[in-house]
């Protein structure tokens, strides 16, 4: 089977002759003696907005002294539609990804390599920080630029601290501090159940990893008692930090109450509203990035909250999950330097930096600018950028695979919150079935490249 074949069967949702017929277009009014260069994005909204500004300077400056011009073309399923468009032989010049994707794309041949490339345009890779061109690479290859990056960190509720007795000032550092603390943050009351029996029903929680409410990134927590989930050939999930991970989940989730939790988290609001239950003062604690302060200004501007590194399993070590949307050049891109001179001029600093802070997200640069960090929107912004200075930062597995063992990942978190009592059994039947994944998906690997498993 050709790339091109095989890269079409795995993007899988979206029909190819669609995409060509009624693929996204840019604006009109294009002066004729410009190259244009089509740049396809997932943001819309306010974010969407904020990049509009970018390109229009751009076209404005760089691109009329150099007869470049610049279509924003904001699209849905971008994943898709983009790898669909590659295998097409039709590919927009720059792509805006998120980075987990990146190590499918490069592994099928679907990006343009950057290192060299990147630096004969002057972009300033030397100056971001080391964790973002971490995950910009793969297998030592650099495919992708960072564009607006984020770490996640623990977001507490200063007046529930107080009521309960906790310092408001003194955050967990530890599991073993947070555990106590969730503990005493999660209050119930008694309830008749359907069937006339006496039960419980939570009005607070301490905090909960539930994908239902607020738990965007159900694999991280083996990363947290200082494990890691592929070391480039295996998915190494059943070692003793993912066994340590799920049994504190089952630890946590028994303390709180099994069947009390489920009906709380089955009753989540809309996470970009008022209802949002960290907002609303329903859940104490919670895992999130710098974004989260634009909806408390919005939703709850009096909230009295702090923001802190999650807790680790010793307060030395500051483990910290970083992510990042990266700029990408699909394979057969029709005009690469056209390209390059887009994304030299959106990587530099006063540029990128105030996109970062449209979006409120972090600066990739090793020393961010003043301005930057005076001027953010997030409060505790310096929270956020020491952990992405951290040795213990982490980011996406590098796994071409990701998208499907991150499903075997949910099932597991789901059943150990379900279930706890079968974390273990859980954990080895996640193990063998993103061993599976990972299996077939290097025999589809060994055939598309024409050699052995």
């Amino acid at each position: 089977m050709s790339i091109r074949s095989l890269i079409l069967v795995v993007a899988l949702g979206l029909p190819a002759v669609g995409l060509l017929a009624f693929g996204p277009r840019g604006r009109y009014g294009v002066p004729s003696d410009r190259t244009v260069v089509r740049y396809w994005e997932k943001w819309t909204g306010v974010e969407g907005q904020a990049m509009q500004r970018v390109v229009d300077r751009f076209n404005a400056t760089v691109g009329a002294a150099q007869n470049v011009w610049v279509e924003y073309n904001a699209v849905s399923n971008i994943e898709q539609r983009t790898l669909i468009a590659t295998a097409g032989g039709d590919p927009p010049d720059v792509a805006g990804l998120y980075d987990f994707i990146v190590p499918q794309y490069a592994d099928q041949g679907a990006l343009r390599p950057l290192d060299e490339l990147a630096r004969q345009a002057g972009v300033p890779i030397d100056a971001w920080k080391p964790i973002w061109l971490d995950i910009c690479r793969y297998q030592g290859q650099l495919y992708a630029l960072p564009s607006t990056p984020y770490t996640i960190a623990l977001y507490y509720n200063r007046e529930l601290f107080r009521q309960a007795g906790l310092d408001p000032n003194h955050p967990p550092e530890t599991i073993a501090e947070f555990d106590e603390d969730v503990r005493r943050l999660t209050r119930s009351e008694p309830v008749t159940l359907p069937d006339g029996t006496q039960g419980q029903r939570i009005i607070q929680a301490g905090f909960t990893p539930s994908v239902a409410m607020l738990g965007w990134w159900p694999w991280v927590w083996p990363c947290f008692f200082d494990g890691h989930l592929w070391d480039g050939h295996e998915c190494t999930l059943d070692t003793p930090a993912g066994r340590a991970a799920m049994h504190w989940l089952a630890r946590v989730r028994e303390a709180q109450g099994i069947e009390p939790m489920l009906a709380f988290e089955a009753t989540a609001g809309a996470i970009e509203s008022a209802q949002n239950p960290f907002l609303s003062g329903r859940i104490a604690m919670v895992f999130q990035g710098p974004w989260l302060s634009n909806w408390i200004a919005k939703y709850a501007p009096t909230l009295d909250y702090g923001v802190a590194p999650f807790p680790s399993v010793t307060p030395e070590r500051r483990n910290a999950f970083a992510s990042t949307d990266v700029f990408v050049m699909p394979a057969g891109g029709r005009h690469p330097r056209e390209a390059l001179l887009f994304l030299a001029y959106v990587s530099r600093q006063d540029v990128m930096e105030e996109l970062c802070r449209e979006h409120n997200k972090l600066s990739p640069f090793r020393v961010p600018g003043a301005d930057f960090l005076a001027r953010h929107p997030n409060p505790y912004i310096r929270v956020f950028e020491e952990l992405a200075a951290s040795p213990c930062a982490f980011g996406y597995p590098s796994m071409p695979m990701w998208l499907r063992v991150i499903d075997e990942l949910k099932v597991l978190l789901n059943t150990v919150l379900a279930h706890p009592e079968q974390a273990d059994t859980a954990l080895n039947a996640a193990q063998q079935k993103v061993n599976e994944v990972v299996a077939e998906y290097e025999q589809m690997a060994a055939k598309r490249r024409g050699g052995a498993p």
